[in-house]
């Protein structure tokens, strides 16, 4: 049996059969019931194909939240936790085809059985010179299944819209896909942009707690294969597990968010993969911060931060007309949308600001507001069932999904902050080119 990456005709067919389940179970029912079954349809067969089907997915997944109800999200949402311990892996083989003899010789202890794994690859154990460091190696025949996997997606992603009677130009939103997967499976480019965030964190004087990196070994490192120094931390989950003090948990809170404000308001390269997972917590003996997994970084020009610093101006304007008008110009909203949803649209885009922008004396935000989330989720709703012509922007969809696991780790810490700082330092922020 040849590899499921490398099929492409099987990996075709199972997305097709996907879309065709979907599609009967929208054509039979459009009731809770009906949502949750395709749920299961869409994670099942996304989870068994991996690989770019499977990123792709739960790109998607993020942008489909208002399109199932909870109960089907909950569903979904294994499409980001989704890990495997796949037969094929050979790590042996991989190393064999991807490093030379005196390369596999700096590679001591190899762990074959490995300790992480994801969509595109798994990770392993090992040390190099006495020092421990971790071995990033990618599913064969991954790249080859990219473009098909992406066209299958995007037919489904069509059908869905006609299904429901959009009329969405989905184009631009895949091509930005397909970029990103592209990008990911050229671990060279991981190891080029761990290695500017290294450069960027450590010339950086934080306010909260210091943020570090590994350290990519790119003599041991190729397109395949990325070696990089082992950090040891706690994950968020455990680290919040262990029941630390609320002084604590503010100031991990308050560094992820100067993570963001500097990421993408001043140096404009963005980690934007939104798993939690991605942060380790270390008492050493302040608290420090451990970033990791770099392979979906984005660049976003300063022109583009410059008038996404005027649209939040815009939301705070009373004059709903002046924010539609900015959105339509910065591709968030088609001006073709009824009343009904650009009346949502402004309502959705001033809540989400409120933060920053509190009534009450304290000022501080109350990340685990259940009310904000609820309200939040409804509206959401709302306009997903009022847009006919817009899709989710492709220029925002990474940027968004990096936003939207910030906010879930804030409401794991459940920690009330003024975030009227952060607000200045955006308006104040020295826009790097």
């Amino acid at each position: 049996m040849g590899s499921i990456f490398n099929s492409q005709f099987k990996r075709t067919f199972e997305l097709a059969k996907m879309a065709t389940k979907i599609g009967l179970k929208e054509l039979s029912s459009g009731d809770i019931q009906s949502r949750i079954e395709q749920a299961k349809i869409l994670t099942e067969t996304l989870g068994n194909l991996r690989g770019a089907a499977m990123k792709a997915g739960q790109l998607l997944s993020l942008d489909l939240d208002d399109y199932f109800p909870p109960e089907a999200i909950q569903i979904l949402s294994q499409l980001q936790n989704q890990a495997f311990d796949s037969p094929e892996l050979d790590l042996t083989q991989v190393l064999k085809d991807e490093l030379n003899q005196d390369q596999l010789r700096q590679l001591q202890n190899i762990n074959y059985k490995p300790f992480a794994a994801a969509s595109m690859g798994q990770v392993y154990k090992a040390s190099v010179a006495n020092n421990p460091v971790v071995i990033k190696a990618q599913y064969p025949h991954l790249e080859q299944s990219i473009e098909n996997d992406v066209k299958a997606l995007k037919r489904l992603m069509s059908t869905l819209c006609l299904l429901t009677g959009r009329n969405m130009n989905l184009e631009h939103l895949f091509i930005e896909i397909e970029e990103v997967l592209r990008q990911e499976v050229n671990y060279l480019n991981e190891a080029r942009a761990l290695s500017k965030f290294s450069e960027l964190f450590e010339s950086h004087d934080w306010n909260h707690a210091r943020i570090r990196t590994p350290k990519p070994l790119l003599h041991l490192s190729t397109n395949k294969v990325l070696c990089l120094t082992y950090e040891q931390g706690l994950t968020l989950k455990e680290w919040i597990d262990t029941r630390p003090p609320l002084e604590k948990r503010e100031i991990i809170a308050k560094a992820l968010l100067e993570l963001y404000v500097m990421e993408f308001f001043v140096w404009g390269f963005v980690q934007t993969d939104p798993n939690p997972g991605n942060f380790l917590i270390r008492q050493t003996p302040d608290l420090e911060v451990v970033a990791l997994d770099f392979g979906a970084s984005r660049h976003y020009p300063a022109d583009f931060r410059r008038n996404y610093i005027e649209l939040l101006h815009a939301i705070r304007s009373p004059s709903p007309g002046k924010i539609v008008q900015k959105a339509i110009e910065f591709g968030l909203l088609d001006s073709r949308e009824s009343e009904e949803a650009k009346t949502v649209f402004v309502a959705l885009l001033k809540l989400g600001m409120s933060p920053f922008f509190q009534d009450s004396d304290s000022r501080k935000f109350n990340f685990k507001n259940d009310q904000f989330v609820k309200e939040n989720a409804r509206l959401s709703r709302q306009l997903v069932q009022s847009l006919k012509y817009s899709p989710p922007p492709h220029k925002l969809i990474f940027l968004h999904r990096k936003l939207g696991g910030m906010f879930a780790a804030l409401r794991k810490l459940e920690v009330e902050l003024d975030l009227s700082e952060y607000w200045n330092k955006i308006e104040t922020a020295d826009i790097l080119s």
